[in-house]
């Protein structure tokens, strides 16, 4: 097949067809990786006479992993349903809903997000008398999560977290497996105690995988590597894409490591560059390779362009940070009068979400449209995870978290008290919250145990009628059943609310037609759990809007015009960076994504003046300026950049304005120190510039500037 290498490079060629046994694309930004997985998976089918299902392609969005397949499709003419490409999770949750029973789960399991789970850790700290104020469900949730599959873990955390952790994990797990739950971070770990612990299910896998291929590698934690050594199998062919300078997700478990690990771990890996960019000028792509270079824990590469050099990138210095945002939104509105470039074309990209306030107040003075990206996706939306909770109870009355969520939900004069006690006497009785309803036993009174047993009768109404309704037919029977609907009258924003839970009437659509078995059953268990993978994703808009997003946010993304603010040494790079070698190359990593997601022209800005924390302060500019060859920039708004060596001098108190709210506190993990309105505390971990302080009770655990004068050690 001719078009199975037109428009590609020789790099892209070479990353092709070099199909036998470890393969690592170090595949710069812009350079066409996407192209190079589809047309990699297409040459192993059509060429090489690979059956579909022996090749897995791994990426980390659903929306990635459908435009892979659409594009495999295209190529070959054919049904992509049967191939194993998606997101980790996804991929997991196929091999859990076959295997899960090993586990001792029943087969369907249901999948909650990330909201779902921090609730559950909010009422297990209720049921073990640990109050709310003192640890955050939502901290606490997160450091659950960075503890699975390796419970030693705990051991590095300080007290009291250390045993905040060793209660509320066992209780956790216990409660999701008594409700035939998993969350995200499980479907991971089960999967590796699957495949660990049952070898025939192991060697099905890897005999089935003869090809297994994987973007974003700098992306993957440990876990996720754990996964794919565990997959892959004598054969070796493993494919890597991925690239060092874009891995700006350690916050999230990332291992940049992982990339020198796996070069470790297989023996004869061939390296591929592919450093042609396909998105950017290359005066853009020049500034973008003069700041990258100086991180040393890196494979050397230097992105270039065929586009031309384009426009200079334009440094702009205002002298407030008011000017900045007037300054910005001047020049969209100077595109928008004199170019073909839409407002959709455009975004703006900062390091702190707090950042974005005063150019939402600029945009809207200028009349500008404008979206923040990190609104409330869809599935997050309170009716959504409301009718959600009502299919996951259809489907398993047991369901304890669902069932407390929605029991009076419209209200049902079942209260919070009822629920306390109905949860004490399942908990005593190891019954589910379903079954302890009837029991004679539970100390509710009359009305309440009507109200409940009313409630149970409910759910075994929607459980009867989902075995003979069409699935759209049966939302609306639930909708009116459980009055819902009725309910959605009296809500402000109730029609609107009423049409997104219409909305997943297209998916059961959808999934009927991808699912070959149409037991109703079936189908929603699949529904629900496409629900759950996708609520863990930003939801994106495609109006004419200007975008307004963290540079986090930003990966993955291009737009023709970028607009990088706020870049003033503390600011970005952050002021908890300048200390740490391994952190400030972070911080490095992310400007360089930032600088390559624009195609056409870039813009950096900062201000000589800005108001933080309700002080106003004189920044230098970021040192990020100062890699960048001086060559390649317009200067334009006050003086040429103020370069600073970066280090902590780079804060003199003299540079703030007003320094009324801050001193020097050399306090160290384990001093005792007295804070003016939360009293005594023990200091258990220091980063920079922030400490972690536990104080007596009520005020708990806080994280603080250290620095800041109303604490003082004693």
């Amino acid at each position: 097949m001719k078009e199975m290498f037109e428009g590609l490079n020789k790099a892209q060629i070479n990353a092709v067809r070099t199909t036998e046994g470890p393969v690592m694309a170090i595949a710069g930004a812009g350079s066409g990786k996407t192209r190079v997985l589809t047309r990699r998976m297409a040459h192993l089918i059509f060429n090489l006479g690979v059956p579909r299902q022996s090749i897995l392609a791994i990426t980390f969005t659903n929306k990635a992993a459908e435009e892979m397949k659409m594009r495999v499709g295209s190529l070959l003419n054919v049904s992509t349903r049967d191939m194993w490409v998606s997101t980790f999770h996804s991929m997991c949750a196929r091999i859990l809903r076959e295997h899960i029973e090993r586990l001792g789960y029943n087969q369907n399991f249901q999948i909650i997000d990330d909201d779902d789970a921090t609730q559950l850790i909010k009422l297990i700290l209720r049921r073990l008398n640990i109050d709310v104020k003192l640890v955050k469900p939502r901290m606490l949730k997160s450091l659950v999560m960075n503890v699975k599959g390796d419970l030693d873990a705990i051991d590095a955390y300080e007290e009291p977290i250390q045993t905040y952790l060793r209660n509320v994990v066992p209780e956790y797990q216990r409660h999701l497996k008594a409700n035939n739950l998993v969350d995200f971070e499980d479907l991971l770990v089960l999967t590796i105690e699957l495949l660990e612990q049952h070898k025939t299910v192991r060697e099905y896998y890897q005999n089935q995988f003869q090809y297994i291929l994987v973007d974003e590698f700098q992306d993957t934690n440990n876990l996720q590597y754990r996964l794919i050594r565990l997959l892959v199998g004598k054969h070796q062919n493993v494919f890597i894409v991925g690239d060092e300078d874009q891995s700006i997700y350690a916050f999230r478990g990332a291992n940049i490591e992982n990339i020198q690990r796996f070069q470790q771990d297989f023996t004869n890996v061939k390296p591929i560059l592919l450093e042609q960019n396909y998105r950017s000028t290359n005066n853009i792509l020049n500034a973008a390779n003069g700041v990258i270079k100086s991180n040393k824990t890196r494979i050397d590469k230097t992105l270039f362009s065929t586009r031309g050099d384009g426009d200079k990138v334009t440094f702009f210095k205002a002298y407030t940070y008011r000017d900045e945002a007037a300054y910005v939104a001047e020049t969209i509105k100077e595109y928008a009068r004199k170019t073909d470039i839409d407002f959709s074309d455009i975004a703006v990209l900062y390091r702190a979400n707090s950042t974005s306030r005063t150019f939402e107040e600029s945009f809207i003075h200028k009349n500008i449209p404008y979206q923040i990206v990190g609104n409330t996706a869809f599935f997050r939306r309170k009716e959504i995870k409301d009718v959600v909770a009502y299919l996951r109870l259809t489907l398993n009355p047991h369901d304890d978290y669902s069932f407390s969520r929605v029991v009076n939900e419209p209200r049902r004069g079942i209260g919070a008290k009822t629920i306390d006690r109905l949860m004490l006497h399942a908990e005593r009785e190891q019954q589910s919250l379903f079954d302890a309803v009837d029991d004679e036993d539970t100390p509710l009174g009359k009305t309440a145990t009507n109200r409940l047993r009313a409630f149970k009768q409910l759910i075994r109404t929607l459980s009867e009628n989902l075995k003979t309704l069409d699935l759209g037919d049966f939302l609306e029977f639930l909708l009116a059943e459980t009055g819902y609907k009725e309910a959605l009258k009296f809500d402000d924003m109730g029609e609107v609310r009423l049409e997104n839970v219409l909305e997943l009437k297209s998916m059961f659509v959808e999934q009927k037609r991808a699912v070959a078995d149409s037991d109703n059953t079936v189908l929603l268990t699949a529904v629900l759990q496409d629900i759950a993978l996708q609520s863990q994703e930003d939801e994106r808009h495609d109006k004419n809007a200007v975008t307004l997003m963290t540079l986090h946010a930003a990966k993955g993304l291009e737009y023709k015009v970028v607009f990088i603010v706020a870049l003033e040494q503390g600011l970005f790079p952050l002021h908890r960076a300048l200390d740490s070698a391994k952190d400030m190359e972070e911080e490095r990593r992310l400007m360089y994504v930032g600088m390559t997601r624009a195609m056409d022209k870039l813009f950096l800005t900062n201000a000589r003046q800005r108001r933080l924390f309700g002080q106003m302060m004189m920044n230098p500019d970021s040192q990020f300026l100062r890699e960048i060859d001086p060559t390649l920039l317009s200067v334009e708004g006050l003086n040429k950049p103020t370069f600073h060596t970066p280090s902590r001098q780079a804060f003199p108190k003299h540079a703030m304005l007003d320094t009324n709210d801050e001193q020097e506190n050399a306090i160290q993990k384990g001093d005792k120190v007295r804070h003016k309105a939360f009293g005594k505390g023990l200091v258990v971990s220091v980063d920079g510039d922030q400490a972690v302080i536990v104080f007596d009770q009520p005020h708990g655990i806080k994280t603080l500037l250290k620095n800041h004068r109303a604490i003082e050690k004693v």
